[in-house]
């Protein structure tokens, strides 16, 4: 897919101390997306030994069944009506109370640790056992006396217009769990957006079995796309079925395909392509009950390079372990991919679409670099291990990182603000294809060969092979077809009558297996042909373009 977005989650920061609620985590603000994708990525849970999330009851069976309201309580009614009142004064709409969301920060709320922060993939198993298929919310940590529900208020008010005007409008979650003998407790709050609608979904299906994907996209989307990432890490791109306005429909099939598949649908905006929903279904087997998180050595970044170095490792670790390339570091591109974080740093906008530099295409097509290749990830991040692991679980971004025709890589950090002893990391990845080097000799019986396939055995002849040879090397040397032309007239016109007719073809292409022997042909029905091949310039696709020249000679003696 094109530009592709993954944004951080930053649930909890450390405990304070103090007789009043203290809030102690806060995710700043950004939207689901801006170019390709918005799973989150945030920062993992600092721990000396695993952690089991198993949260009590029983997680449901299917995505967005019907929402329903939270039970009553006196914290819950004083969250939402504070929330309320903030959508009232910002003129927004009013996120529901979603008894589904209330459920998932209560499970939460159980778990996260006076120091740390609570994890992407502890948050996304959450919020997916109680049938939330979006990326993850907006949250805020409060501890403190859980009975008294306006002190806690108190201390979320002042971040509710902030949330609410990123867009965070669909549904509102809290839940509160004690901690402490002396009555401390967690409290964790969630604003969340939506820009998707669909029917229920399974979350497991029978083993060979296949389940519907029947969807509409808020107005302001367009260009709706469906990726499922399967057990086996192959990534593919459903077709999809329109129907009225903004809607569309398709269908995953298990085939032989067992245990998790991962399912993503994009839709695009003025900034871009964007993840609205990011959710597992399994085939053949059940969702598990419980996960555990490992203990994690992802350090706090520390500066943008080092930062840089271990997203590059950790990219090629995967790469290499399916038996793909390695990419390698280009510093024309991390140039880029930098200039872009930092802008995404200073307006705080994390997207592909920039008002100032366009596009990621936009972006390398102005720094001069030819390539047939761009894609490109973007994030906001706290860890550089979560952010590559959140990037990972989409498979939108996953996709763009295992590439088969990628083969370069540009890696821009900015660090932003200090968030609870971690600095805040904008990333770019830039993703581009630079052509091997070919064998000349081999890449023109290979187009010969071609050309026969299409039209017939055809003479290869010496002369017109040496003037296309020449032609094409000229064209690869950054000489202008019409500069290099005459010269090949003229060597023509030395030959005499040898030939009634002459026409030529001259393509240039970035990849052999583009290569079509019958387009090259087009109705000519040659009786002799030269084949020219070379490699170097060309304005769009770069320095290593493969320049193939065709001429195709008649006879006079043809009837």
């Amino acid at each position: 897919m094109k530009g592709l977005l993954v944004l951080a989650l930053l649930a909890a920061t450390a405990a304070c101390s103090g007789k009043g609620p203290q809030l102690v985590g806060a995710q700043p603000s950004w939207r689901g997306g801006g170019g390709g994708a918005s799973p989150t990525a945030g920062s993992g849970v600092t721990a000396a030994r695993p952690v089991v999330f198993a949260p009590e009851g029983r997680a449901v069976m299917r995505y967005n069944d019907p929402v329903v309201a939270p039970p009553p309580t006196a914290l819950g009614d004083a969250v939402v009506t504070a929330v309320r009142d903030a959508a009232a004064r910002s003129h927004l709409a009013a996120p529901v109370a979603d008894a589904r969301l209330f459920r998932a920060c209560a499970e939460l709320a159980a778990v996260v640790p006076e120091e740390g922060v609570v994890g992407y993939s502890l948050v996304e198993f959450a919020l997916q056992r109680n049938g939330i298929i979006e990326p993850s919310p907006h949250l805020l940590v409060v501890w403190g006396d859980i009975s008294q529900p306006q002190l806690i208020v108190e201390q979320l008010r002042p971040k509710l217009g902030e949330i609410l005007a990123d867009g965070a409008t669909a549904r509102v979650g809290v839940g509160a769990v004690k901690r402490m003998p002396d009555g401390t407790g967690a409290v964790v709050f969630a604003l969340q957006g939506s820009g998707v609608s669909t029917s229920p979904i399974a979350r497991a299906v029978p083993a060979g079995g296949q389940f519907p994907i029947d969807a509409v996209v808020d107005a302001r989307f367009r260009d709706p796309e469906v990726f499922v990432t399967h057990d086996d890490g192959a990534t593919e791109r459903l077709a999809l079925r329109s129907g009225r306005a903004n809607a569309f429909a398709s269908v995953v099939e298990c085939g032989p395909h067992s245990g998790k598949q991962q399912v993503e649908i994009t839709a695009s905006d003025t900034a871009g392509s964007t993840v609205l929903a990011n959710f597992p279904v399994w085939c053949g087997g059940a969702p598990p009950e419980n996960m555990t998180l490992e203990p994690s050595d992802d350090g706090a970044v520390t500066t943008a390079g080092d930062a840089e170095r271990r997203l590059l490792a950790l990219v090629n670790r995967d790469r290499v372990a399916a038996h793909l390339q390695a990419l390698a570091w280009d510093d024309r591109l991390a140039a880029v991919a930098r200039a872009h974080s930092e802008e995404m740093r200073r307006t705080k906008i994390v997207a592909h679409i920039s008002p100032t530099t366009g596009s990621a295409s936009d972006r390398i097509r102005a720094a001069d670099i030819r390539t047939a290749v761009v894609l490109e990830n973007v994030a906001r991040a706290y860890g550089v291990g979560e952010a590559h692991e959140g990037l990972m679980n989409s498979p939108g971004h996953r996709a763009n990182i295992m590439s088969p025709s990628a083969t370069n890589l540009g890696i821009g950090v900015v660090l932003g603000d200090d968030v609870s002893g971690r600095r805040e990391m904008f990333l770019t990845q830039v993703f581009t294809r630079v052509p091997p080097r070919i064998d000349l000799a081999q890449t023109s019986d290979l187009v010969r060969a071609r050309l026969g396939a299409a039209r017939g055995a055809v003479a290869s002849d010496a002369r017109l092979t040496s003037i296309a040879q020449q032609l094409a090397e000229a064209l690869a040397s950054g000489v202008t077809r019409e500069a290099a032309w005459p010269g090949v007239r003229q060597q023509l016109d030395h030959l005499g009558g040898t030939w009634t007719r002459v026409g030529s073809v001259v393509e240039a292409v970035a990849e052999l297996d583009t290569l079509d022997g019958k387009a090259l042909l087009g109705d000519q029905r040659p009786d002799d042909i030269g084949v020219g091949v070379a490699q170097g310039k060309h304005p769009e696709i770069g320095d290593n373009a493969i320049w193939i020249v065709v001429l195709m000679a008649e006879r006079p003696t043809k009837k």
